[in-house]
């Protein structure tokens, strides 16, 4: 399929370089340039990414906190008697204590605010993300409309440029005409109103479809001078075939809104269990492993074991220099020199505890009451925006068939109408009927081409519509039909 450009020079924004030489935007690449330029997309997609984060730090909190820990500890003290002195047990005056541990922390689930605040952190989210998409795909469908729209407004020029030579080409058969006396002179007046009205409606057919390329341009955030390379006509792709309960099944399970009801259902039953968390044990786990040392009095002992060793050999030397040949001294055994650190550490612990309540005063009951009254809102809502989606398809499908029904209609009017109006125009030229008869026709040929421009977009728009309502195509794809 050929394409034609409309527009001038182009500047250059992120996302896709404009300029002058550049190449005309597609269908395609006019969706991605909207997509990422506009302002109400951009602040729902930064809701989006302020309420992810939210949620991933408060979902963070359901997990076992893991963390590495470095402690050095060291005091000195002097004539201190210590906490301990009633066991005659005194402080080292000089005490030290290096520890590396890695520590875990757990609370395991049992309903409690964390997993509500998560929940409800989720629902936002997933509402977010709903409207964002829906948002994108309005805007898909939005330009998709306004792209094929430049097509029909084509058109229009070309048929008002086809209408002006058509008159010209009466205006010259009624003036010779009038020059063998086979017409009056009135003919020759009206043909000549007629050329000049059909001159000024194509001039205004230029001035709107000029119109509808910059408002495509100003709609899509680009310079009011982009050029679009726009089909020479609108694909016609087939109706799809399958069965509308399929096509409205398949939009249920694919479509935000319809997550985004079922997200907000399942926070509400959530929060009618989490009522009754008093009832149950709260556990929490904790474990760590690592390793823990006093270097205090290692130098010391080190010393002592130093002055103990060389006391052993020189007394070894000494028995060994007085002692007769015969005599045989064994050496002496020296100490170990003093070990540092150790084999490390481990220990892990459970804690668990059941509170039970004997009186609530009916708080129990009505915070119930209240949680099955969401439960049956959240419910109601799922079903309405179930429904909302069947609907949306099943309409969606009747305005594509209907419009591919005028779409055939309007292509044999067309035919027909583009017949009628060429044998007027030679019944005309031999006298065999009127002026006013053939203006009346070229008017109904020019009428029913422009129908058909017009049903060929709207057929093309109307499938768009049916894929974006159907939530399998990303924004994109959802508008280009090859």
């Amino acid at each position: 399929m050929g394409s034609l450009v409309l527009g001038g020079a182009l500047a250059t924004t992120r996302g896709i370089a404009l300029g002058a030489t550049s190449a005309p935007l597609d269908l395609a690449a006019t969706v991605k340039y909207a997509l990422a330029h506009d302002p109400a997309l951009l602040a729902k997609r930064a809701t989006v990414a302020n309420l992810e984060s939210t949620f991933v730090k408060q979902r963070a909190s359901e997990y076992p906190a893991v963390s590495g820990q470095l402690a050095n500890q060291l005091s000195k003290s002097a004539n201190a008697e210590g906490q301990f002195a009633q066991f005659g047990i005194q402080p080292e005056s000089n005490f030290s204590q290096n520890t590396a541990q890695v520590t875990a922390q757990w609370a395991l689930y049992t309903g409690s605010l964390n997993q509500i605040l998560t929940q409800e952190d989720r629902r936002q989210l997933e509402a977010a993300r709903s409207d964002l998409l829906r948002a994108q795909d309005q805007m898909s469908a939005d330009v998709a409309s306004g792209f094929y729209g430049l097509v029909a407004k084509r058109e229009t020029v070309t048929l008002d440029v086809a209408n002006r030579v058509y008159q010209e080409e009466l205006l010259d058969a009624a003036r010779s005409l009038e020059r063998v006396g086979r017409s009056a002179g009135v003919d020759t007046l009206r043909a000549q109103v007629a050329e000049t009205r059909a001159e000024a409606t194509l001039i205004s057919a230029e001035a709107d479809a000029a119109d509808a390329r910059e408002s495509l341009a100003n709609e899509i955030g680009a310079p009011l001078d982009t050029q679009f390379a726009v089909p020479e006509v609108p694909p016609e792709p087939p109706l799809p075939t399958t069965p509308v309960e399929q096509l409205v099944a398949v939009a249920q399970a694919a479509r935000p809104d319809v997550a985004s009801a079922l997200a907000t259902l399942r926070a509400a039953v959530l929060a009618n269990s989490a009522i009754d968390t008093d009832l149950r044990p709260q556990v929490s786990l904790n474990a760590s492993f690592g390793n823990q040392t006093s270097p205090t009095s290692f130098v010391t002992e080190q010393e002592q074991i130093d002055a103990e060793n060389a006391s052993s050999i020189a007394q070894y030397q000494l028995l060994k220099a007085i002692a007769p040949p015969s005599v045989v001294i064994p050496p002496p055994v020296l100490l170990p020199p003093v070990v540092r650190g150790n084999a490390g550490f481990w220990q892990i612990g459970a804690t668990a505890t059941l509170t039970i309540p004997f009186i609530d005063y009916g708080t129990r009951r009505a915070a119930h009451r209240a949680a099955r009254a969401q439960i049956e809102s959240a419910n109601g809502a799922l079903s309405g925006a179930r429904s909302a989606v069947e609907l949306d398809v099943r309409q969606s499908l009747r305005a594509a068939q209907t419009n591919a029904a005028n779409l055939r209609l309007a292509k044999q009017s067309a035919a027909l109408a583009r017949e009628s109006a060429r044998i007027a125009q030679l019944q005309f030229n031999n006298g065999l009927i009127s002026f006013t008869d053939a203006a009346a026709i070229q008017q109904t040929n020019l009428s029913a081409q422009t129908d058909l421009a017009n049903a060929a977009v709207a057929y093309v728009v109307a499938l768009v519509k049916l894929r974006v309502a159907m939530g399998t195509f990303d924004p994109v794809s959802a508008a280009v039909i090859q």
